[in-house]
């Protein structure tokens, strides 16, 4: 189902992704001096903001949560927990959550694949930017699934690898492929993996999922 871009270890896996969080974590695309790109990723979160924003939840598990980018738009009423297995991406969200002065909001270094959380004791997960990016991603939406509640919400972002490709390469940037991207997921990928999607994004072509460079999903986890 989804299409493996490349084969690796977990000791390969890992160093790749300390590397890239030390070079190019994910607040260097919201401040890229490429304007298109600053306003694509923009237009990303602002669509998860509109999300989040009219969901019933009290709290929200953020896989691979990166520098805490995603933070900023969480409400704050929510209860936030982020969980990266870069040390240096968890010291990242770490501050971000210092910045904002959310008192409701941690972060700890961990394998999104086995999760040390109960089954259905979460209101909502956010895996924005991370299914590519795991050795398994099978797994990862089945621990998705098994931490939120039934009639919970799960909430996706995947780039569209083809167009990125096109992208990288009119931005000349070398490898073309992103060197922490495992595998190639498209919308029929998350489109099988479900059966309750409630909305689905195409941004920047709302038209056109084709033609789009990241696309959306908002499901409701019915067991």
């Amino acid at each position: 189902m989804f299409k493996k871009i490349r084969k690796v270890n977990f000791e390969e896996f890992y160093k790749v992704n300390e590397q890239v969080a030390k070079t190019s974590p994910m607040m260097t695309h919201y401040h890229s001096p490429n304007p298109a790109e600053r306003w694509l990723w923009g237009q990303k979160k602002k669509r998860v903001k509109s999300i989040l924003e009219k969901l019933p939840i009290k709290n929200i598990v953020d896989f691979g949560c990166g520098d805490g980018g995603m933070l900023h738009i969480v409400p704050s009423s929510v209860t936030y927990h982020g969980i990266d297995i870069s040390p240096t991406q968890a010291s990242y969200a770490k501050k971000t959550i210092k910045e904002l002065q959310r008192k409701n909001a941690t972060v700890s270094v961990g394998d999104i694949l086995k999760l040390n959380i109960k089954d259905n004791s979460c209101d909502a997960a956010l895996l924005c930017d991370v299914v590519e990016h795991v050795l398994e991603p099978n797994t990862l939406l089945k621990e998705a699934k098994r931490i939120v509640k039934n009639d919970g919400y799960i909430i996706i972002s995947i780039p569209h690898e083809f167009l990125w490709l096109m992208m990288r390469a009119f931005l000349f940037r070398f490898p073309l492929h992103s060197p922490d991207h495992l595998h190639e997921i498209e919308p029929k990928d998350i489109r099988e993996s479900f059966n309750n999607i409630e909305r689905e994004i195409h941004i920047p072509f709302s038209f056109s999922p084709k033609f789009s460079l990241i696309h959306v999903f908002l499901i409701k986890n019915v067991k």
